[in-house]
C-alpha cells in the first residue's frame, strides 16, 4: 500500500496542490522537457509514493523518459502493440506471467483528439485498495500526466504553430482542477440566502469565494482575488483556499488568521503575486458580523435605506512580509439586510465611452433592488453589467457573493 494513501485527506490535498504549483511554475518558466520529466518523476515517486513507474511518450519514436525500478526489462513493452487499446485509466486484471504488462497494475493513457501522446504505467499497488482510497489519487495522477504530456507536446509542435490548440487542452484540465475548490452549493435557510456568480475572463481565473460553517450558530465566508490571470493565478488561489480551510479548523480569530494567510502568500508567491481578501465571521445569535478587508474591493451592505461600505482591514496579502497595521470591523446586521461582495472585474469594467461600472452604480442598484432574493439580485446585476460593457472585451474575472440575512 502506498505511504501516500495513509495521509489524511487535508494533507493529501495540500500535497496535490503543491505538486500542481511545481508543474505550473516549470511550464510558465519554459523548463526543458528533461526538467519537466525530472519534476514529474519526483512528484510520482518521492511525493506521491509510487515505487514502480514507467512513462513513455512519442517523439518520432516511442521513448521511455521516466523509468523507476529497474528490476524488469521495459524494452519488452511496445506501446504501439501493447498499449494502443487503452483509452482511459485502466486497472489491470491479474495477468499471466508471460504477459508484457505483468509488472504493472494500472495504465493511464494520455490522448488528444484520439491520438496517443503518452502512457503511464504504475506497479506495486495494493490491489485491494486500488478501487477505494487509491482511486482519487490515480485520478489526480491522470491530471498531472495530462498537463505534463500536453506541455511537452506543445514544445514538440511549437514550430508547426499548433501550440495554442494544446494549451487549450491544458486550460480545460486546469479548469477541472479549479472547479474542485469552488463551493458547489451555498446555504439557503431560515438564517441566510446566499448566491454566487463566477465568470472568469479566460477558461480559468484567480477569483475565489467560500462559505465555511464553523458551528450551528456561527459561519465564515470570504471572497478573494489573485493579481494576474490564467493558470498560475488559479493554482495559487487553489493553494490559498486549501491553506485557509486548514487554518480555519484550528484558528477562527480573524486578525490572527489573516496574519497567517499573509505569511503563507509571501512564501508561496515569492513576491510575484498578491491576493486581496474579504473575510467575515457571522454569529447568528447576536447578529454580529466581524470582518477584515485585506485590500479587497469593499463589499456593500444595504440595511433599510442605508448603505454601508465595509473597508476596515489591512493591505493585500503578500504585498508586505508582515502586516504592520491590521484591524477588524464589527457591525450588527439587521434582519433583511443584503450584502454584496464582488471582485474588481465588476466595478472596473469600462463601457465604449471609457466610463467604468463603478461602486456608485452598484450602490444605486442595490438600493433600487434591495428586496430581491440573493440569486435574483445577482442575475439583475449581471444583466446591467453586460449592458454597460456592450461590445467591450472583459478586463478581468467577475465574481459575486451575495447574502440576504434573516
Amino acid at each position: 500500500m502506498l505511504e501516500y494513501s495513509h495521509k489524511d485527506p487535508e494533507q493529501r490535498q495540500k500535497d496535490q496542490l503543491y505538486a500542481l504549483l511545481q508543474v505550473t511554475r516549470a511550464i510558465n518558466n519554459n523548463a526543458s522537457a528533461r526538467d519537466l520529466f525530472s519534476i514529474y518523476e519526483f512528484i510520482l515517486n518521492k511525493q506521491l509514493g509510487f515505487s514502480r513507474i514507467a512513462y513513455c511518450s512519442f517523439d518520432e519514436i516511442w521513448k521511455w523518459p521516466v523509468h523507476v525500478d529497474a528490476d524488469f526489462d521495459i524494452s519488452r513493452i511496445k506501446p504501439e502493440r501493447d498499449l494502443e487499446g487503452f483509452d482511459d485509466l485502466t486497472i489491470l486484471e491479474p495477468v499471466r506471467e508471460a504477459d508484457m504488462l505483468e509488472a504493472f497494475d494500472v495504465v493511464i493513457p494520455v490522448k488528444h483528439k484520439g491520438k496517443a501522446l503518452a502512457y503511464l504505467l504504475l506497479g506495486r499497488l495494493d490491489r485491494k485498495g486500488i478501487k477505494t482510497q487509491h482511486k482519487a489519487d490515480l485520478e489526480f495522477v491522470q491530471t498531472i500526466s495530462n498537463i505534463i504530456s500536453v506541455a511537452i507536446e506543445n514544445k514538440r509542435l511549437f514550430k508547426e504553430n499548433v501550440q495554442q490548440e494544446m494549451l487549450k487542452r491544458e486550460l480545460e484540465m486546469a479548469k477541472e482542477v479549479q472547479s474542485m475548490f469552488i463551493p458547489s452549493s451555498l446555504p439557503q435557510d431560515e438564517h441566510f440566502d446566499f448566491a454566487a456568480v463566477y465568470k472568469p475572463v479566460r477558461q480559468i481565473g484567480g477569483d475565489y469565494y467560500d462559505f465555511i460553517r464553523l458551528s450551528e450558530r456561527e459561519v465564515m465566508f470570504c471572497m478573494a482575488d489573485v493579481s494576474g490571470k490564467g493558470v498560475a493565478a488559479a493554482l495559487l488561489m487553489a493553494n490559498f483556499q486549501a491553506f485557509l480551510r486548514a487554518r480555519v479548523s484550528v484558528n477562527t480569530d480573524l486578525q490572527s488568521l489573516v496574519s497567517e494567510l499573509n505569511d503563507h502568500v509571501v512564501q508561496a508567491a515569492k513576491g510575484e503575486k498578491f491576493i486581496t481578501l474579504f473575510i467575515a465571521r457571522y454569529t447568528i445569535d447576536n447578529q454580529m458580523l466581524e470582518y477584515v478587508n485585506a485590500g479587497h474591493n469593499p463589499p456593500v451592505l444595504c440595511s433599510g435605506n442605508e448603505i454601508l461600505v465595509l473597508t476596515s482591514g489591512t493591505t493585500g496579502l503578500g504585498m508586505l512580509e508582515k502586516l504592520h497595521r491590521l484591524e477588524s470591523g464589527l457591525i450588527r446586521i439587521d434582519h433583511g439586510s443584503l450584502l454584496v461582495c464582488y471582485t474588481d472585474g465588476l466595478v472596473e469594467q469600462e463601457n465604449e465611452g471609457g466610463v467604468d461600472f463603478g461602486i456608485e452604480q452598484l450602490q444605486e442598484l442595490l438600493l433600487e433592488n434591495k428586496d430581491l432574493s440573493a440569486a435574483a439580485f445577482n442575475e439583475m446585476l449581471i444583466r446591467d453589467f453586460t449592458s454597460h460593457k456592450g461590445d467591450q472585451p472583459s478586463l478581468d474575472d467577475v465574481s459575486l457573493l451575495t447574502c440576504r440575512f434573516y
